[in-house]
């Protein structure tokens, strides 16, 4: 992995963590603006963490011009072994970036915190 990607992986991933933090431990005064936060941190790492696996595809010599096609070689490939969830990622975070938030606040952190373990395994690999 480049020192640059792993970099903004990790970076990603402590600013998600950050923002679950700050939304855990938040007034509910103030849960909906630390759940926007977290809603960017998410859209931001699921954002990296596919082009990563974009580059990774391509450095194999196949093609993935799309983020669920990255996903679909990355698997093929065996850099990653759980695609649903990582379309049902892509999917919530194309979902929130239009605002079309289709799953709970509740359900949105878990799945938050679900993605950013994987991230945090797949980066110590």
């Amino acid at each position: 992995m480049a020192p640059k990607k792993l970099h903004d992986l990790q970076e990603s991933a402590t600013q998600l963590r950050a923002a679950i933090d700050l939304f855990r431990d938040s007034s509910k005064k103030q849960a909906d603006l630390h759940f926007l936060t977290i809603s960017k941190a998410f859209e931001i790492l699921v954002e990296v963490a596919w082009k990563h696996l974009k580059q990774r595809v391509q450095d194999e010599g196949l093609d993935a011009p799309s983020p669920k096609e990255a996903i679909r070689q990355a698997t093929r490939i065996k850099f990653i072994s759980d695609p649903e969830f990582w379309i049902a990622c892509i999917n919530a975070r194309n979902d929130s970036v239009h605002n079309y938030f289709g799953i709970s606040k509740k359900d949105y952190v878990e799945l938050a915190e679900k993605f950013l373990e994987v991230i945090c395994h797949y980066i110590k690999q």
